[in-house]
């Protein structure tokens, strides 16, 4: 090393270590140095890699980076949530769950969108986590956990409960307490099916015995639970795509501590207090199944500031007056009715939104696809030019003021009569 250079290094290392000159001559100085690359929170605490309790690996794609690839645990953790954030605004992740974007972010799925975040301090190259680096301490502490765990479990007295079999009526359903707040309703059958007899009828034919994913995975206690239905299987899914059976596509379970999720207490009280145990397709009109756990809907829901039709249900949601729609999955993909827009012809495509959940944007309004969506609803003139898009999919539903006008309005959420709908071939 350059007697310049060995001086410089050692007196960064020197500050941050508080070492001795003659310790710092015979060290590798670089390997100490965090290398997180928004700036160190704790310059004065030393980096040991042998000690991984508190430090964090990652790799630079730059195999001439000479920094150590080694971040306080800190460090990282802050760095790693402004990548998360970047990642939000990023293509498909922005329909993604928050617990989704952390599974996925060191994946390939979730990399390839979010690495623009992630560049090095050496300026060639892009920092990744080293999933290959194995936390051994913290491995040791959840090994010695179970390991009490099952010794405590071992040592409980066993309890011998006697269950009353719940009274099954004529119709063979099982007798519940009502979860809506007016406690008369009747509960639903969880063995009715989602659809009406005529839904999907030429879709079913589609239906590949291979793909039949869901056909073993079963509920437990499938009784109806209050005013909405407990799904039995999720044997409705099988009809879509391959790839497409899975858990990023189809919302399979809570994300809340305990299963407290907010956006399934917020539907099930929504559709509760309007006595609703079943909603409508706002697109073909067909009927759904609301179900007391995820998926809620062989469909999706969203909520946004225009009323579509008679079935959506008004609700107060971010202090403001909105109104809780839903689309069946047969038109999100395309195969019951298919919307084509009226000025230019491009169909619009819901096959990529998440099953059985809730979006907190009208869905039709996220993807303008034509200058005509973007013109004010009073005036008719442009409220913004037709290169400019704005930042997130909610953003298209939120109100703003037309230049020309000055009306402050909803103006890029349309009625759906701005689409023709058209029948799908037999």
């Amino acid at each position: 090393m350059p007697h310049n250079r060995r001086n410089q290094v050692a007196l960064v290392i020197g500050h941050q270590q508080r070492l001795d000159p003659a310790t710092i001559e015979n060290q590798n100085f670089e390997s100490t140095l965090c290398c997180v690359p928004n700036g160190c929170l704790t310059p004065d605490v030393a980096l040991n890699p042998q000690d991984r309790t508190g430090v964090s690996k990652v790799l630079c794609n730059n195999e001439q980076c000479p920094f150590s690839g080694y971040m306080h645990r800190q460090c990282f953790d802050n760095w790693e949530e402004s990548v998360l954030t970047y990642l939000k605004s990023c293509g498909r992740a922005r329909s993604w769950s928050e617990k989704q974007r952390h599974q996925n972010l060191w994946t390939k799925k979730g990399y390839d969108l979010a690495f623009k975040a992630c560049g090095c301090r050496c300026g060639r190259g892009h920092l990744k986590k080293d999933l290959d680096w194995v936390n051994a301490a913290k491995t040791g502490d959840e090994d010695n956990t179970k390991r009490r765990k099952k010794h405590n479990k071992s040592n409980k007295p066993v309890l011998t409960l006697t269950i009353q079999t719940p009274a099954i009526g004529c119709n063979g359903r099982s007798r519940a307490n009502s979860l809506g707040s007016t406690g008369s309703s009747p509960p639903s059958s969880g063995s009715e099916s989602p659809h009406s007899p005529q839904h999907y009828q030429a879709v079913r034919k589609r239906s590949n015995p291979k793909n039949e994913f869901f056909a073993e995975r079963l509920r437990h206690n499938s009784g109806g639970n209050g005013i909405f239905a407990r799904r039995a299987d999720f044997s409705s899914f099988n009809i879509l795509p391959k790839h497409k059976i899975n858990s990023y596509h189809i919302k399979m379970e809570d994300e809340g501590s305990q299963g407290n999720d907010d956006t399934r207490c917020f539907l099930l009280s929504s559709l509760a207090s309007a006595r609703m145990c079943r909603t409508f397709c706002v697109i073909c009109g067909d009927s759904l199944v609301v179900y007391d756990r995820y998926p809620i809907i062989d469909g999706t829901f969203f909520i946004g500031p225009r009323q579509h039709s008679r079935a959506c249900v008004q609700v107060r949601y971010d202090n403001r007056v909105q109104y809780l729609s839903a689309v069946c999955m047969g038109c999100l993909e395309g195969w019951t009715v298919r919307l084509r827009c009226r000025c230019c012809a491009k169909p619009w495509d819901g096959s990529q939104l998440i099953l059985g959940t809730m979006y907190t944007f009208d869905i039709f309004a996220a993807t303008p696809c034509c200058t005509e969506r973007l013109k004010c609803n009073e005036c008719e003139c442009l409220v913004i030019a037709p290169d400019q898009r704005l930042n997130f999919f909610s953003d298209y539903s939120h109100m703003v003021s037309c230049p020309f006008c000055t009306a402050l309005e909803n103006h890029f959420v349309k009625a759906l009569s701005f689409y023709q709908r058209v029948e799908p071939p037999a």
